[in-house]
């Protein structure tokens, strides 16, 4: 007798490159605010491994002080998303799966994703204000390692097991959520390690997506 495919009840997706175009929300903010010269010292820093993804953050996130929190809600909004995303999102919405975002960028990115498509959850890094002005601070959620733990968390919590999670990320830091879960999506990946270890690969966008998990039974 065949093997069933098991049903997607949970879905945990990175956010930037994966269902956004701009890869990193602080490389597209420093670009858009005409500050990442200010900014490329640090990257080369923490790609160096000089210093750490929280310092990184930290110096990152303090060359915004004094913008008001609109200004980069409005910048985040004109990002655009990866053609196919939000037919996935709701795709997956319609089909009852519990959606859940995880980022390394920060909550003004995610908040208004999840309130557009009606997600379940997100976890993001925050950026501090005071009277609607970025004040320069940050509150790092989801360090190195975070990503996994929430996936892990959501499972635990919804008893949901990983032959029936999904996991989807664009980067070598999304392999923490491919060991988490039974059915892998890259998409776009910049590290040759996620596209193998990949269910499936996408390129270059999501229009596929929704098809793919529908007619191989993960969406019934």
């Amino acid at each position: 007798m065949p093997v069933r495919t098991p049903l997607i009840r949970l879905a945990v997706l990175d956010v930037d490159g994966t269902l956004k175009c701009a890869e990193s929300p602080y490389q597209y903010i420093h670009q858009r605010l005409g500050v990442q010269h200010l900014a490329a010292p640090n990257r080369a820093l923490a790609l160096a491994g000089q210093i750490s993804y929280g310092e990184w953050l930290r110096r990152d996130v303090a060359l915004w002080a004094g913008q008001p929190v609109a200004r980069i809600r409005q910048l985040l909004a004109e990002n655009p998303f990866l053609t196919g995303a939000p037919e996935l999102l709701r795709a997956l919405k319609r089909h009852g799966v519990f959606v859940a975002l995880v980022s390394a960028g920060f909550t003004l990115n995610t908040d208004p994703i999840v309130a557009e498509f009606g997600l379940d959850a997100a976890l993001a890094n925050e950026l501090t204000a005071v009277d609607g002005i970025l004040d320069g601070g940050s509150v790092n959620h989801v360090p190195e390692g975070g990503k996994a733990a929430f996936a892990r968390e959501l499972m635990a919590r919804l008893n949901i097991p990983p032959e029936e999670t999904l996991a989807a990320g664009d980067t070598k830091g999304d392999l923490e959520l491919f060991d988490c879960a039974g059915l892998r999506i890259a998409v776009n990946p910049k590290s040759e390690l996620l596209r193998a270890r990949a269910d499936v690969v996408f390129e270059p966008d999501l229009r596929d997506a929704v098809a793919w998990l529908t007619t191989r039974g993960y969406l019934r």
